[in-house]
């Protein structure tokens, strides 16, 4: 599966954040959670389970001609 925008939304402060490097450690303004990972993995850090909306989107890799 190929990522193609690793994000998520943090439910507490609302900040939007996006690692779009390998090893990029992004963390929201309240600390609550963070995203880490770019377009190679998927990573989440977080205070609760519930805190955060993932927004990520990944596709299956294949490309259309069209």
């Amino acid at each position: 599966m190929k990522i193609i925008k690793n994000a998520i939304h943090c439910d507490l402060c609302g900040n939007v954040i996006e690692s779009t490097d390998r090893h990029q450690y992004v963390t929201c303004s309240c600390c609550a959670c963070t995203v880490d990972g770019g377009h190679d993995y998927l990573r989440r850090c977080f205070k609760s389970k519930d805190c955060y909306t993932d927004i990520s989107i990944a596709g299956n890799g294949i490309e259309s001609e069209n």
